[in-house]
C-alpha cells in the first residue's frame, strides 16, 4: 500500500480551485450578463459586487491551500 503524499494531493487540489474558480466567475459573468441585457442595463450596474465577490473568493481558498501547504512543508 503506498502512503499517502500530501504535498502532491494539495498541489491538486489549488489546480482543482483554480479550475472550478474559473468556471464560476465564468458563469457568473455569463449569467449576470444575460440578466443585464433582458433589463437593458450595464453589467456593472445589474451585479455591482460580482467582481469583488469573485476575488475574495479567489483569495480566501488560494491562501487556504497555500498555509496547508506551508504547514505540511514544516513537519517534514
Amino acid at each position: 500500500m503506498k502512503h499517502f503524499r500530501s504535498k502532491v494531493f494539495l498541489l491538486r487540489m489549488l489546480a482543482c480551485i483554480f479550475a472550478v474558480q474559473a468556471f464560476m466567475v465564468w458563469l457568473s459573468f455569463k449569467t449576470c450578463g444575460h440578466i443585464a441585457e433582458g433589463q437593458k442595463v450595464a453589467v456593472k450596474t445589474a451585479c455591482p459586487e460580482l467582481g469583488q465577490r469573485a476575488e475574495t473568493l479567489f483569495g480566501v481558498a488560494t491562501a487556504t491551500v497555500l498555509s496547508l501547504l506551508t504547514g505540511e512543508s514544516r513537519t517534514r
